[in-house]
């Protein structure tokens, strides 16, 4: 008898989703001559070489993490900003004539959502980060933000002050996280609270500062590409603080950085938001805040972390990354967070 999927180990289940990924990629009109596994994280993806040359990523979405209509209102973004002539993975329509496409499978327990785009080539930009690319993110975001203005999101009203630091946080609770010391988790929980007071009332007063967002641009979604940077991997996208879009690139630049240049930190977020302001509008209300948006991230990756502890490379991280977020907090003067840590 097979292995329940929920029982199975990491390599049977990509094993399991890359035949169900065969039969996906049927279903669209493209020749198929190459399918090869790219992760298996949230979602889990494929490149899909066709055999006129064009290349495309397949996505078998997690269940339950988005439903079907949030998928669609996605891919519709996606589209709108393809028409409108950014470099964005643009979604490609099955046979049926619907972007997204419902595939099932004996070896699975319920069929998946599945979803194919584009493919994007370029490179990551691993190392030296610097100021002149965390300007080019920020005219980016920007841009992004300006095109999504119209927007009307439904399904996908994910990022606001309770999505991300309430006690039913989108990416999961961090008040109780497993295996973290007593005091680390009381200075997690007292940070929590307070971010998401002064969240809450950020959204009362400037409702105009929300919207459609890509919620994600870390440095592992920015391809750079003939001179331009190119935003990938809109999973994540959905109603929020356009600040929050800001907060998330520089804390991915400053885990490039490294503790022996973090003289340069300051430097880079100026950029950041030098850039994003070349654009739009930044003001004094938007910087009074913004440190409590870089902290909404850390903790709402902690939450994400405790979410994933069933991937056999995620689990081990999540004590390291409560004490970095926690000393992070401190530095970014949440006072009174670390009174009884160590450091």
């Amino acid at each position: 008898m097979k292995t329940p999927f929920s029982d199975a180990s990491y390599l049977a289940r990509v094993r399991r989703l890359g035949k169900l990924a065969v039969v996906a990629a049927s279903r669209y009109p493209l020749k198929v001559g190459a399918i090869e596994l790219v992760q298996h994280g949230e979602n889990t993806t494929f490149r899909v070489d066709a055999k006129g040359g064009q290349k495309y990523l397949l996505r078998v979405h997690r269940p339950g993490y988005h439903t079907k209509a949030a998928i669609q209102e996605e891919l519709a973004w996606l589209d709108q900003l393809s028409q409108a002539g950014l470099s964005v993975p643009k979604p490609i329509a099955a046979k049926s004539g619907e972007w997204v496409e419902t595939v099932g499978s004996h070896d699975l327990p319920a069929p998946l959502s599945c979803s194919l785009l584009h493919w994007l080539d370029g490179r990551f930009i691993r190392k030296s980060v610097s100021p002149k690319h965390l300007y080019r993110v920020g005219a980016m975001v920007a841009d992004l933000q300006t095109r999504a203005a119209r927007s009307v999101v439904v399904h996908r009203r994910y990022w606001g002050s309770e999505g991300l630091v309430g006690a039913g946080a989108r990416f999961g609770s961090v008040d109780s996280l497993a295996g973290i010391r007593p005091e680390l988790q009381a200075a997690i929980t007292r940070a929590r609270k307070r971010v998401l007071q002064e969240l809450r009332e950020f959204e009362r007063r400037f409702p105009q500062r929300q919207g459609l967002i890509h919620a994600d641009l870390h440095f592992g979604n920015i391809l750079s590409a003939g001179g331009r940077l190119l935003a990938i991997d809109f999973d994540d996208c959905g109603h929020g603080f356009h600040a929050y879009d800001l907060a998330v690139p520089l804390l991915s630049a400053e885990g490039m950085v490294g503790n022996e240049r973090r003289a340069r930190l300051p430097e880079l977020e100026d950029a950041l938001i030098l850039g994003y302001s070349s654009k739009k509008t930044w003001d004094r209300h938007d910087e009074r805040v913004f440190p409590y948006f870089i902290a909404a991230r850390r903790l709402a990756m902690l939450g994400w972390l405790s979410s994933r502890r069933d991937h056999p490379k995620l689990k081990k991280l999540l004590k390291r990354a409560a004490a970095k977020a926690v000393r992070s907090l401190q530095r970014r003067g949440l006072a009174g967070l670390l009174q009884k840590v160590a450091d």
